[in-house]
């Protein structure tokens, strides 16, 4: 049996030696081998086997080269998409201020409009404040007694009449609009001549009284400032005539929108010798 088995394992350790020959001799006939293309055997052995290897990598460098400009491309796309986007963003600030001014000069050609109108010395003056209570109807402009202001002075807007100065410092004005609770003025309805008084009550809306339930007066009637209550001029546009109707008592219910958007009062003109006395004394 030992016999038997020594000369298996010599028979095995042959074949360990014979096989790696076998295996080196082959290789070292195709080194010499050419293919009937022209190339040498072995090589194309190396290359068929290297195929596979090589077609991984070179899908892999396609893939990271695709990669590497599609992330160039889409940064610089973003970057560009990011200046486009400041640009609209600068154009849109320029557009909204130009039209801003465009607004502003049309408001400051009206105002310039019915200073040239007005037989009176005038100053132009910017709202710069209102009571935080709206219904207080009290705005603050920034002109003053530096500016020739005076408590009482008359104040028009672009289109009418707007209110008159109750406090006056040097470089600021306090104005009680028309609307003001505590606000009165005499006028007079245009197409009638009705005489009257226009109180302010808090609302948008003023009251027209003391005007007989005998006067045909009527709605979009223009009602103007009468001269009469010695601070306003005679004929200064106020307001129209929105409701008139027979009252309980000798006198018309009369309501009045005026033509100011007193809200958004921006520019105002004062009147430096507003009242009647003033101008009457002036000349």
């Amino acid at each position: 049996m030992s016999i038997e088995f020594s000369g298996k394992l010599k028979e095995e350790r042959a074949l360990f030696i014979v096989i790696p020959l076998l295996l080196l001799h082959l290789i070292l006939i195709s080194l010499q081998v050419e293919h009937p293309g022209g190339s040498l055997l072995f090589r194309n052995w190396v290359l068929l086997a290297s195929a596979p290897f090589l077609e991984v990598s070179a899908s892999i460098h396609r893939a990271a080269a695709y990669a590497w400009t599609n992330y160039v491309v889409l940064r610089g796309a973003r970057t560009q998409n990011d200046l486009l986007q400041k640009r609209v963003e600068q154009l849109t600030l320029r557009e909204d201020a130009l039209r801003q001014m465009e607004v502003e000069n049309v408001r400051l050609r009206q105002l310039l409009s019915l200073k040239e109108t007005v037989p009176l010395e005038t100053v132009g003056a910017r709202v710069v404040g209102r009571v935080p209570d709206y219904l207080a109807n009290i705005v603050y402009i920034d002109r003053g007694a530096d500016d020739g202001v005076k408590a009482n002075a008359p104040v028009l807007a672009a289109t009418a009449v707007v209110g008159r100065t109750i406090l006056v410092s040097r470089f600021n004005s306090q104005v009680q609009l028309i609307t003001n609770t505590y606000a009165s003025l005499g006028v007079m309805v245009e197409r009638t001549r009705s005489p009257g008084v226009l109180s302010g009550s808090g609302q948008p809306l003023l009251s027209l009284d003391y005007i007989s339930n005998s006067e045909q007066v009527e709605p979009d009637d223009v009602v103007v400032t009468s001269g009469l209550d010695g601070l306003f001029p005679k004929g200064l546009r106020i307001g129209r005539v929105v409701q008139s109707q027979r009252g309980k008592s000798a006198f018309r219910v009369i309501r009045v929108e005026p033509f100011a958007d007193l809200l958004r009062l921006e520019e105002v003109l004062v009147l430096l010798t507003g009242s009647v006395g003033e101008s009457r004394g002036a000349g």
